[in-house]
């Protein structure tokens, strides 16, 4: 069985690639993380989502790149998506290629599926990712809009200016990058992260559109969402949720049991047949959110403290110190010096 929260191996050898363009060396890499090149090139190989983390926060230090996100959606072909690609390639129009990426995104990711809506004369796409460190939720979003922006005009054989762009991190220092390759108004800060075009687009067809391989690659796509024995685990699924909202407030236990529709008692018992609890899931959450913020030394202890719901910075020390055997300065220190 799989667990949730599982990226496919395509996603890797994507920014793999945009390693070896730039000249890393790529077995060393990989040697760095523990990981197996021969699992990484079998496209039915799925890695766990905190695997991805360590790749892609290990990319931005190896490249000294903050825009990371932005650059590897602009250098990344839609077809190495692998079988989901192609797929919407193939597809007759822009709309069928949406329904396509909605049906089948299983085959690349465990993340919820996007949401395409339509107003008027604007169709919006709300783009949805798996989500952990602040880091890598805005690598994953920018990666995924750039995506779509790029599927647009390799399917259509033209420019595809999007009307909005909306992204809910904070505004980066490098949105140079943003405007140069959005060419649209950009908005930081947002409930969702979402794109905004013209409801024409969804109507034009394709210029790679290819009923008979479309079929073939459907049936293919068919199978491979069928083998797919996704196990919802629920520690998994808390961990996600807190990630999620932690900086919008700290929930609590009974809150998290009733985002999933159960109480609080049958909550505690699922967490203990998993061998792990709410406490430790917040804490594990909290250490690793706190990791992040660390290695940005513009940010001060404090606030810190404070976006992690703690009543005071010094139980923030406290705790911190529990979870790494290291007071938030030492650590910060190290990270620095790593």
């Amino acid at each position: 069985m799989l667990e949730r929260q599982q990226i496919s191996m395509p996603m890797i050898r994507a920014m793999l690639a945009l390693l070896t363009n730039a000249g890393v060396d790529v077995d060393e890499f990989l040697s760095d993380l523990s990981m197996d090149r021969a699992k990484v090139e079998n496209s039915n190989e799925r890695i766990h989502i905190a695997i991805y983390d360590r790749v892609q926060e290990k990319a931005v230090e190896v490249l000294k790149d903050p825009a990371l996100g932005l650059h590897l959606g602009e250098r990344t072909s839609p077809t190495a998506l692998g079988l989901l690609g192609h797929l919407i390639i193939s597809a007759p129009t822009i709309l069928d290629a949406f329904r396509v990426f909605f049906k089948y995104h299983l085959i690349v990711s465990d993340s919820e599926p996007s949401e395409l809506s339509i107003e008027g004369e604007h169709a919006t796409l709300t783009y949805d990712y798996p989500r952990s460190t602040p880091t890598c939720n805005r690598i994953r979003a920018e990666f995924g809009l750039v995506q779509a922006c790029n599927l647009g005009r390799s399917m259509l054989g033209t420019g595809l200016t999007p009307l909005k762009v909306c992204f809910e991190h904070d505004k980066p220092s490098y949105t140079d990058e943003y405007e140069r390759v959005f060419s649209a108004p950009i908005f930081y800060n947002q409930p969702k992260t979402q794109i905004v075009f013209p409801v024409e687009l969804l109507r034009r067809e394709l210029v790679h559109a290819d009923a008979m391989m479309h079929e073939l690659l459907t049936e293919e796509a068919d199978k491979q969402l069928g083998q797919l024995d996704i196990k919802k685990s629920i520690a998994d699924e808390v961990e996600q949720f807190l990630l999620h909202k932690l900086e919008d407030n700290k929930p609590t236990i009974n809150q998290v049991a009733g985002h999933f529709g159960i109480n609080e008692r049958t909550l505690r018992r699922k967490l203990e047949s998993q061998e792990t609890s709410f406490s430790e899931l917040l804490s594990k959450v909290q250490c690793k959110y706190a990791k992040n913020l660390l290695k940005d030394k513009t940010i001060a202890v404090e606030s810190i403290a404070e976006r992690l719901r703690f009543s005071e910075p010094s139980a923030f020390y406290r705790a911190f110190k529990r979870w790494t055997g290291l007071t938030p300065a030492e650590y910060r220190e190290q990270a620095a010096g790593a």
